[in-house]
């Protein structure tokens, strides 16, 4: 799935791109039970600039609303679906890895170099938009893709 980069007449801007991806992301995802009245896309309160939140608010997911939350601790996870880190240094902690597993969230970073701890990396190449996913780290997570997620991908480790 390679998306061209905003720049030229009537494209979007990089933080719609990313909310698109990501909504996109949460349509092929299965999540295990889950009871809460509302979806909610998570971001650290310092990448909370990096998304349209309005954009991801208009929508529904699985018949439930989107909410964006910033958090500010690690605990704050168990109520997130979807965790977005722009910092890649905080992607690839594996506290938060540890955390993102245990409560089933999708972890969707910009890390550059995908890891043993990534999920969903979004990633720029050629002025197109692409990711990467890491199955395993989805799986461990209790989460599955949907196949046509998974062949739309640039890369599946």
């Amino acid at each position: 799935m390679g998306v061209t980069q905003p720049g030229a007449a009537g494209s979007v801007d990089e933080r719609d791109m990313k909310a698109a991806l990501i909504y996109n992301f949460s349509v092929y995802t299965t999540w295990p039970e889950d009871t809460a009245k509302a979806f909610h896309v998570c971001t650290f309160e310092d990448d909370q600039d990096n998304l349209n939140e309005q954009l991801l608010e208009r929508k529904t997911i699985n018949g439930k609303p989107v909410h964006v939350t910033h958090i500010r601790q690690l605990d704050e996870l168990k109520n997130c679906q979807v965790l977005f880190v722009e910092d890649t240094t905080k992607a690839h902690d594996r506290r938060l890895f540890d955390l993102v597993k245990k409560y089933s969230v999708l972890l969707v970073d910009t890390a550059q170099n995908p890891t043993q701890t990534g999920m969903i990396q979004i990633e720029l190449v050629d002025k197109r938009y692409h990711f990467v996913i890491h199955h395993q780290a989805v799986k461990e997570a209790n989460l599955m893709l949907s196949s046509k997620l998974l062949r739309l991908a640039a890369r599946v480790y």
